[in-house]
């Protein structure tokens, strides 16, 4: 089976969790002995990546694309059209990158099989960006959604397709998985975590808000440390807000982190935080738990699982949940938090090593083929 991905973001790019994602599966099904091709566009890349020509990675054939603009994709069309003529599967990855539908049209016209994934777009909070323009392109997605199959990652972004596609829309629902990171040695550290894109839709201004109103963590001596690329100028709009509550003391900004460095300050921190307002999955849970590290994540992500599991927490991203829950991890028992760090690392290993759970992709893409 030869199978085709794009990709407006791809591995090394580190801008948002489908850049890793996409890559760990392509890798995964090149290791299970399927053809991949992946074609990317260049944005966000280190300047040592070659573009423009195809290269043979250990995730199959892949090719960075130069565009006049990021929302110009020419080259990439070009190329992703090419290559879906040599697939068996066409697996388009984003909903409104302007290449998408473009290419979705061009394998319904080639007679392959395809598979499309919104990566989260379609939550309440996603669809509030740019809303008109979103409703009529959703108009036309569903007037060439027939055959198509969508891959959900969580119960709630099922529903969001099928709210947008209709009830009888076809989808495959498989969490996302990773490559398990080498787990590095932890040497404890007083501070909170968040970790990811500055976004407006991560809600981080409802986690200092929360910081702010508790006594117990200005007296304490943790700090929240803030780590990730800026998107929208939002890191200013969180320095202005730090600032104004008089946290600014108690607030590292530390920009975007990768490699080990990454994985160390997963594994140093007392918990991981993400307050999103939406989240169709969210790969820096995984991140997290593979180091040992507790999540406490916003019901607005899929990650019930943290509560059942005793790897985490599972709250509204209200200020004043938000901060219950902090002040409930800082204060915690010794023998309490180690038990939560065990539970974290079984988790991530139990549940989402993409190698371990591999047949679940061979298995869907079987289906669709078919």
């Amino acid at each position: 089976m030869h199978i085709m991905m794009s990709a407006d973001w791809f591995y090394p790019s580190q801008m948002g969790g489908p850049s890793n994602g996409i890559y760990w599966q392509a890798k995964a099904m090149r290791q299970a002995g399927r053809q991949v091709t992946v074609v990317a566009t260049s944005q966000d890349l280190p300047p040592t990546v070659p573009i423009d020509r195809w290269l043979e990675m250990d995730c199959g054939q892949v090719i960075y694309t130069k565009n006049p603009h990021f929302y110009l994709p020419f080259k990439h069309i070009w190329y992703a059209i090419g290559a879906i003529r040599k697939a068996d599967v066409a697996h388009i990855n984003s909903l409104f990158y302007p290449s998408s539908v473009l290419l979705v049209m061009a394998a319904q016209l080639l007679g392959k099989r395809i598979i499309w994934a919104p990566h989260g777009e379609l939550s309440p909070s996603a669809l509030s960006y740019r809303p008109r323009l979103k409703r009529l392109l959703l108009r036309l997605f569903r007037s060439i959604s027939k055959g198509i199959v969508f891959h959900s990652t969580s119960l709630a972004e099922t529903d969001h397709i099928r709210k947008h596609f209709g009830p009888n829309a076809a989808i495959s629902e498989i969490e996302n998985m990773m490559e398990m990171p080498p787990v590095v040695e932890r040497k404890a550290r007083n501070y909170l975590l968040f970790i990811g894109r500055l976004h407006p839709i991560k809600a981080i201004d409802h986690l200092i808000k929360a910081l702010s109103e508790s006594v117990i963590f200005r007296r304490s001596d943790f700090v929240l440390t803030i780590a990730g690329p800026d998107s929208d100028g939002y890191l200013q709009h969180l320095k202005t807000l730090a600032k104004s509550v008089n946290l600014a003391e108690k607030i590292n900004f530390v920009g975007p982190v990768w490699g080990t460095e990454k994985e160390q300050l997963y594994a140093d921190a007392r918990i991981t935080i993400l307050p999103s307002h939406a989240e169709n999955f969210g790969n820096v849970v995984i991140e997290s738990l593979a180091q040992g590290t507790p999540v406490v994540a916003s019901t607005g992500t899929p990650w019930q699982l943290l509560e059942s599991e005793q790897a985490g927490s599972w709250v509204a991203n209200t200020p004043n949940e938000l901060r219950q829950v902090i002040e409930y991890y800082i204060q915690m028992p010794s023998e309490t938090y180690h038990f939560y760090r065990k539970q974290a690392t079984e988790l991530a290993h139990r549940r989402f090593d993409i190698y371990a759970n591999v047949a679940k992709w061979e298995r869907f893409y079987e289906e669709v083929a078919r």
